[in-house]
């Protein structure tokens, strides 16, 4: 429902940019100029639509894209209905690694959560309960109307079919909360793989087949501490890795037999049927699957890795990060995180922190296979407040860093497809993030 600019009266400006950086490179040929990490290679708005965005946004990195969700509100003509109407939906659109914005669909409702991406969809949660399934590789020029359609799953809504909208599906219907349509159970998020769509709600988790929406399982008061109180983000959690989906719950002392804790990892699997089991301290927040081992930590104290039967593999006496650690899954086996100016490494298969490398600038955190980058303001040798990027090997060395062109200031980084992407604002800005030497006029 919403329109691209004309192409054809304003030229992209990634293509100058590549005409600029080809005509650049021709012309210090002789100088010895190699394009390295750090290197600006394209700059694009992220902004597809023309109706009126609002200030929720969400970004999810693939290996290869970036998909964006964001809210979106406003009129818009209907050229069949020859009509104008209201819009209040999400609008879901892709950046590729060569800077090519594409427009994927439309939601139906506005976004109230914290989407996922599995299986070549975005699974998207929206008002009033439901969560929205949208092909990503669905060509952006086929017919129809995304916030119109969609198929049908286990509990799914009616509505014609649409090439862009997998499928759509009420929580209530598939968790057996028995909320109105009205009003609708909260959703807090979904996390997802390629074969399992789980939305976490305020009571419970329910599970979904990721290509069809098809009921797999619901597991209701799963949040109940006996406190009648919920924790924070309940999506931090919840992992998803494969058909088993992992819970960190709270307040199942009783159920485990352990009266020494007050909360447990349990694994369930695609038929709701618990697989493993394990009480834990209460001190733990967050959960992750890093190549088939489970991570659980508890903010400042300690992290530690258990294999699928939840047998502990290791227990690392580290500053564990607030919320769940960016993890690498490419056969490195490795977790990142960072605090202050300092990022780590923790070797899951080796049950020890690979690296910490310290004096690196102070922000956002991406990972790739090639290891971790940081963005945000320098150090005070660097000027104190230029913004700078710097990226970090598998093995703790420092690969390259640079500082931002002027005027940019990153407040988000992705890493994907061989390109690190700093957003500011409704710009992304697309680097190398292969090692390299930069430019040189002596050669």
């Amino acid at each position: 429902m919403t329109g691209d600019g004309d192409p054809a009266n304003t030229p992209p400006r990634r293509r100058f940019l590549a005409g600029a950086a080809t005509a650049l490179a021709a012309t210090t040929a002789g100088c010895g100029y190699v394009p390295g990490g750090g290197d600006l290679t394209w700059r694009e708005p992220l902004r597809v639509g023309s109706l009126a965005f609002d200030s929720d946004r969400w970004h999810l990195a693939t290996d290869d894209r970036l998909v964006v969700v964001e809210n979106q509100s406003g009129r818009t003509y209907d050229w069949e209905d020859e009509e104008w109407g209201e819009v209040e939906n999400a609008a879901v659109s892709v950046l590729e690694p060569d800077g090519t914005v594409r427009s994927a669909g439309e939601t139906e409702r506005q976004a109230v959560g914290s989407p996922a991406v599995g299986g070549g969809a975005v699974f998207v949660p929206v008002e009033r309960g439901r969560v929205t399934a949208v092909d990503l590789s669905r060509d952006e020029s086929a017919g129809g109307s995304p916030a119109e359609g969609g198929t049908t799953g286990g509990g799914a809504t009616d509505g014609p079919d649409d090439d862009a909208v997998r499928w759509r599906v009420d929580f209530a219907s598939v968790s057996g909360g028995g909320e109105s349509e009205t009003s609708g159970p909260a959703l807090g998020g979904v996390r997802a793989s390629g074969a399992l769509a789980v939305a976490v709600g305020s009571r419970g988790i329910a599970a979904v087949d990721a290509e069809t929406g098809d009921r797999a399982f619901a597991v209701s008061d799963l949040w109940t501490d006996g406190s009648g109180r919920e924790p924070a983000d309940l999506t931090l959690r919840v992992a998803v890795d494969g058909e088993t989906v992992w819970a960190l719950v709270p307040g199942i002392a009783a159920a485990t037999g352990d009266g020494n804790a007050d909360a447990a990892i349990v694994g369930y699997d695609r038929g709701g049927n618990r697989r493993a089991e394990r009480a834990v301290d209460a001190g733990h927040e967050w959960i992750a699957v890093v190549d088939g081992t489970v991570v659980a930590g508890a903010p400042g104290a300690s992290m530690s890795g258990y294999d699928p039967d939840l047998d502990r593999r290791f227990t690392l006496d580290v500053r564990a990060p607030n919320a769940r650690s960016t993890a690498v899954q490419a056969g490195r086996g490795r977790l990142y995180y960072s605090r202050g100016r300092t990022v780590a490494s923790v070797d899951v298969a080796r049950g020890e922190v690979a690296f910490e490398q310290s004096d690196l600038p102070q922000g956002n955190l991406a990972v790739d296979e090639r290891g971790a980058y940081v963005a945000g303001i320098g150090r005070e040798r660097d000027a104190g407040t230029e913004a700078r990027m710097a990226a970090v090997g598998v093995g703790g060395a420092v690969r390259w860093e640079a500082p931002f062109p002027d005027g940019v200031e990153p407040r988000e980084l992705y890493a994907f497809g061989g390109r690190l992407v700093a957003l500011d604002g409704d710009t992304a800005y697309g680097f190398r993030a292969v090692p390299g030497d930069r430019w040189s006029p002596l050669g």
